[in-house]
């Protein structure tokens, strides 16, 4: 009988982390990650400042290197990782994009009480990785927890009312108000779920909160790029104050 795939992933993680010690990342260029409830609307946004923070070579000078948007890519990532191909998972991911919380969750989800403390081992080393190569702009709250110690990371937080999640929701999927509702709940509670297991109990907290519901996608976008610019320069102030203290 073939081996489920799924079962051969959970043997990877179990194999390949536990026991395992995570190293905290080096501190390079800059790190942004966005926070968001199921339906924000976000990822198009993030793209938006990708190619913004590029064109303007925002924070090229503390590291010369282009920024990326972290997002489906993680699934690929933790299944290079794994030696197992990004189609065998991907049967396990919806085919609407989501962010990297949605992802794990529906990459994992099937046998996630199997997986205890691995996931959140596999999660970790994943993400020092996209800390550790800098100028990044990550979507998911995982990353925002996990970066709360890092010094050059911009953690942001993007809220959206009830009823705007709902409406781009019902618009992206083309569902009845009732459907996108449900949706939203269900998405919103795997969330919460993974969350707090990854969380364990300690908050989260951000450098800035947005409540997008009155934002169209290039207002926000212009708004993440001048929040990311003023963090470039308060790390080079940073710099400067610790080359004149030596």
């Amino acid at each position: 009988m073939k081996t489920n795939i799924l079962d051969q992933f959970i043997r990877k993680l179990e194999l390949d982390f536990a026991g395992s010690s995570i190293t905290s990342p080096k501190r390079k260029g800059v790190i942004i990650t966005i926070s968001r409830e199921y339906g924000s609307a976000v990822r198009k946004v993030g793209q938006m400042l990708v190619n913004k923070l590029n064109k303007e070579e925002i924070g090229f000078d503390l590291l010369h290197k282009k920024w990326i948007l972290i997002d489906t890519s993680i699934v690929r990532d933790l299944s290079k990782e794994l030696s197992l191909e990004y189609k065998d998972i991907a049967k396990y991911v919806p085919q609407e994009k989501k962010g990297l919380v949605e992802q794990l969750i529906h990459s994992f989800s099937p046998s996630y009480n199997k997986l205890d403390g691995h996931l959140d081992h596999a999660l970790e080393a994943v993400l020092n990785a996209y800390f550790e190569r800098g100028n990044v702009v990550i979507l998911g709250r995982g990353a925002g927890f996990y970066a709360q110690e890092l010094s050059n990371a911009l953690r942001i937080k993007i809220n959206s009312t009830f009823q705007f999640r709902i409406a781009q929701i019902m618009d992206n999927h083309g569902l009845s108000y009732q459907d996108a509702k449900l949706k939203m709940l269900k998405n919103a509670k795997l969330r919460n779920d993974f969350l707090d297991h990854v969380h364990k109990g300690k908050s989260e907290s951000y450098t800035t909160v947005i409540d997008r519901s009155r934002l169209d996608d290039r207002t926000l976008a212009d708004y993440l790029m001048s929040f990311a610019s003023a963090k470039v320069k308060d790390i080079k102030r940073e710099q400067e104050k610790m080359k004149i203290a030596h």
